[in-house]
Parts: structure tokens; sequence; C-alpha cells
């Protein structure tokens, strides 16, 4: 429930003028301007505080905004280094497998030489 304490100035305002008005004569014009300057103040009630916190929302809204934004980025970051790391050691991987098969080729071609020249 809104507050319209944006509009306390005004209400206290049309709170004075009332009182001085049946501490006199009061005419039929004074009371049309009355009507009418409460049916004013009664269309204004709570603009101000919807518009107040309209943008107090924006500024929720931007701070999330923001900070969703610097948490993705941090996470791309990391995702990228943790991708680097994962190549760096599927690489490694690769690099010690192949090594491996030339050990074992080269271990093959050297039995097979040997059988060979044994046979001579």
């Amino acid at each position: 429930m809104p507050t319209y304490d944006s509009l306390s100035t005004q209400i206290s305002t049309m709170k004075t003028k009332i009182t001085s008005l049946t501490n006199s004569a009061t005419t039929a014009q004074d009371v049309i301007y009355l009507a009418k300057a409460l049916g004013e103040l009664g269309t204004l009630l709570g603009v101000d505080d919807i518009v107040q916190a309209t943008a107090d929302k924006i500024v929720e809204l931007e701070t999330k905004r923001s900070t969703s934004s610097a948490d993705l980025e941090t996470k791309r970051v990391t995702s990228l280094a943790d991708i680097g790391l994962d190549r760096a050691t599927a690489l490694a991987d690769i690099n010690t497998a192949k090594l491996s098969a030339i050990n074992q080729v080269s271990g093959a071609g050297a039995s097979l030489h040997a059988f060979f020249m044994v046979g001579v």
C-alpha cells in the first residue's frame, strides 16, 4: 500500500486551507475551488510515489544486470582457461602416445632386423 509521502506537503496545505475555510464565511465559489483542488489532489495521490518506485526498480534491475554481466564474464574467462588447460593436457597425451608408438615401431623394426640378420 503506498504511503503517499511525496504529497505530504500538498496534503498539509489542503488541510490548512480547509481549516481556514471552516473558520470563516465560505462561499459557493470557495466550495467549488476546494472540491476541484481535492479532486486534483486525489488524482495526484501516489503518482510521485509510483514514479519513485519505478526509478528504484530501474536502479535495482541495472545493478542486477551489471552483477550478472560481471559474473558471466568471470565464468567465460574461467571456462576459456579450463579449455586451454584441457587442450594442453590433450596435446601432452597425444605427444606421449606418439612417442610410445614410435618406440614400439622402432623396437619392432629392431626385432625384425635382428630376425632377418640371424638367418643370413
